[in-house]
């Protein structure tokens, strides 16, 4: 950090006044081409007090003074402390290099601290620094920002409790990241419904072994070009989540019409699982030992039904049903789903 704040006094676009060392923003043609302002309206959108110091409003601290009680360093302006903006440019050249690919953060970020970043990076390199901005949005709750003070935060701990992973990652890939969203239960109620549709999906491919062909090939290879051109456009995982609810609803469609036949499952589970790990959703898996239990449950049901046992049959769909296992009855076969136990659901 001393040595890029050196570097940028030699260089003419920083400076030292009583201890105090300064970033010359004016120094910096370029300065305001992240956040697209003027120099009046990034002065307004300033958080810093104009300080003595300074010879410009807008100039940055890069090295300030610090008392006996605070943190503190030895350097050529004397004992201080760095600015928050020239950490996380030196981190970034030291384990990224003095360019990388994509920068990161919240849309409240962008000025002054990623604004101020690139500045000093840039004018002590001579070069770019990063290429591609992703600012994502904040969370709210009914329209209003998270807060303390109002008493309305939701802890990633509860969500998880009450939600589970997977219908938390579908509530936030279905907006945009660049975009606020707004937490809300019933939208989070509507991804239960989503999530088992997925789940259906999933273990109707699994379980699959006629030899019917529905010849899905195109059609497949259709939607996952779809999905990965909703990624690459700027990262649209609502797009992406489209795509991906399009073959799980094409899947479910051919099961109930008993036309999903084993070649054709191959050919989707293998498109699924690609859509299922890039969107970070996943399905968990049971034991062998779990899965002889459960077909031993459902093939000794058959039976019963075959007999017309038929309140015998209930009950063991009934402690199907306590281990979070459905059955899925078609007109030839009863396969079975393992469930994620989802407490709102309850």
């Amino acid at each position: 950090m001393i040595t890029m704040v050196t570097n940028l006094i030699n260089n003419k676009h920083a400076y030292e006044n009583e201890k105090h060392v300064y970033f010359s923003v004016s120094s910096f043609k370029e300065y305001g081409k992240l956040s697209n302002k003027n120099s009046e309206e990034l002065v307004a959108g300033s958080r810093v007090e104009i300080s003595k110091y300074k010879k410009d409003p807008l100039d940055f601290i890069l090295w300030k003074p610090s008392d006996d009680k605070d943190p503190g360093w030895d350097s050529p302006w004397g004992r201080g402390r760095p600015g928050w903006h020239l950490e996380c440019s030196v981190m970034s050249e030291k384990f990224l290099g003095k360019k990388f690919d994509i920068h990161g953060g919240g849309l409240d970020l962008i000025f002054p601290h990623h604004e101020n970043e690139i500045a000093q990076s840039e004018a002590c390199t001579n070069s770019s620094f990063a290429k591609i901005w992703m600012h994502v949005g904040m969370v709210t709750i009914s329209g209003e920002k998270m807060s303390k003070s109002l008493g309305n935060t939701k802890s990633i701990k509860y969500v998880l409790e009450n939600w589970g992973p997977n219908i938390i990652r579908l509530f936030c890939l279905s907006g945009h990241y660049s975009k606020v969203i707004d937490y809300s239960e019933e939208m989070l109620k509507e991804n239960i419904t989503k999530w088992r549709q997925v789940e259906t999906c999933y273990y109707e491919l699994i379980h699959t072994n006629s030899e019917n062909q529905a010849n899905v090939t195109e059609n497949i290879k259709k939607i996952g070009m779809e999905f990965d051109n909703a990624l690459e456009d700027d990262f649209n995982t609502h797009l992406a989540l489209s795509a991906f609810f399009q073959l799980v609803k094409e899947t479910n469609k051919l099961a109930a019409e008993e036309k999903l036949g084993k070649r054709d499952s191959q050919i989707i589970k293998k498109e699924f699982e690609r859509m299922s790990m890039i969107l970070g959703l996943n399905i968990p898996k049971m034991t062998e030992d779990k899965k002889q239990e459960i077909d031993g449950l459902i093939l000794n049901r058959k039976m019963l039904r075959k007999e017309k046992q038929f309140e015998d049959a209930d009950k063991i769909r009934d402690k199907l049903n306590e281990m979070n296992v459905e059955l899925i009855d078609h007109k030839e076969k009863t396969i079975w789903m393992k469930k994620e136990k989802i407490k709102s659901e309850e």
